[in-house]
């Protein structure tokens, strides 16, 4: 574990109970460990910048299923998600959202994960003096 559930509490003001931290505290190492080649995995003691890395990917997760969640428009059944507001009318009271397919939106959720890996972790590197990110051979 990453980032344990008193850290992400206290330190990072997290607000998510402790069953649902763990299940996507899991899914943000899964998400590092892929980029990273498993290069934390035997370690004990991780550096600030993993813990704020996996800190911003939960918070990432868990917006992508929030909008999963929320409703398109009128229908849910069609595959779209919310994607935000697009226009507003005041006196027609009428509001009209952004609309995107819902592989779209993981696309793009995805995306947001990578570019936090990269942001938090570029530079960092394990115990053994080995970068995290790096991509060649060890």
């Amino acid at each position: 574990m990453y980032l344990t559930y008193e850290e992400y509490t206290t330190e990072y003001g997290g607000t998510l109970d402790e069953t649902e931290f763990n299940d996507l505290e899991y899914e943000a190492e899964c998400y590092i460990d892929e980029y990273t080649f498993n290069r934390l995995h035997d370690e004990t003691e991780f550096p600030e910048r993993v813990k704020r890395c996996m800190n911003h990917i939960i918070k990432l997760i868990k917006t992508q299923m929030d909008l999963m969640n929320t409703p398109a428009s009128g229908s849910d059944s069609d595959g779209l998600t919310n994607a935000g507001i697009a226009s507003q009318s005041n006196d027609g009271v009428s509001t009209s959202y952004n609309v995107i397919s819902a592989s779209d939106a993981i696309t793009l959720a995805k995306q947001d994960i990578t570019k936090t890996i990269n942001r938090y972790l570029q530079g960092v590197s394990n115990s053994l003096g080995r970068k995290l990110l790096y991509r060649g051979i060890y």
